[in-house]
């Protein structure tokens, strides 16, 4: 445990550019509310999960029990890793083995979705330039970012339409596409 001291309490609650924290833990949710609202078009009677206080887990096995998508599918395994990192997260000040359980999740996106990932603006745990105005991505984001996509569009929902409404959002995002780049210049 760090010392208990005013400076090491706002350094760890201030977030830090290279530190994945913020990042999953705001994924997590993103992911709680697609399965929230996959579950609300996909039921007959989603009201009547109205109160329920489904965990993470719950929500996560009522979707794939609804699905048409293989209960078996590589995201759903995805997105139960991404719960476990954000466990983590969320019941550890300093998870043992952060890294290296970030990578796993990693390269399970990766090997099972067939992509790879563009190079990372940040690798993990360095500081940006002040001088860089746009956001940095590190390759958990750049992976989570992909499973959503994947996950959202298998699910039935248009995740195009979701990132074409937040404009500065699909600027950030063709800075991370090669193929952008070739029909540049």
């Amino acid at each position: 445990m760090p010392k208990n001291t005013i400076e090491n309490y706002l350094k760890f609650i201030t977030p830090t550019a290279g530190d994945p924290t913020y990042s999953l833990l705001k994924a997590h949710l993103l992911f709680e509310e697609l399965m929230r609202a996959y579950l609300a078009r996909a039921m007959r009677h989603p009201e009547t999960l109205d109160g329920a206080r489904l965990t993470f887990v719950q929500l996560l096995a009522v979707a794939r029990a609804c699905s048409n998508l293989d209960p078996g599918h590589w995201c759903w395994a995805a997105v139960g890793k991404l719960n476990k990192l954000r466990n983590l997260l969320a019941h550890e000040t300093a998870p043992k083995l952060l890294s290296e359980k970030i990578g796993e999740y990693v390269s399970f996106v990766v090997a099972q979705s067939g992509q790879s990932l563009p190079e990372p603006e940040l690798p993990l745990h360095a500081s940006p330039t002040e001088s860089s105005p746009a956001p940095f991505y590190l390759a958990v984001d750049l992976a989570t970012i992909g499973l959503y996509y994947t996950l959202s569009g298998l699910l039935g929902f248009d995740a195009n339409a979701a990132l074409r409404e937040n404009d500065s959002y699909m600027q950030s995002l063709r800075r991370l596409d090669p193929a952008d780049d070739q029909g540049a210049g």
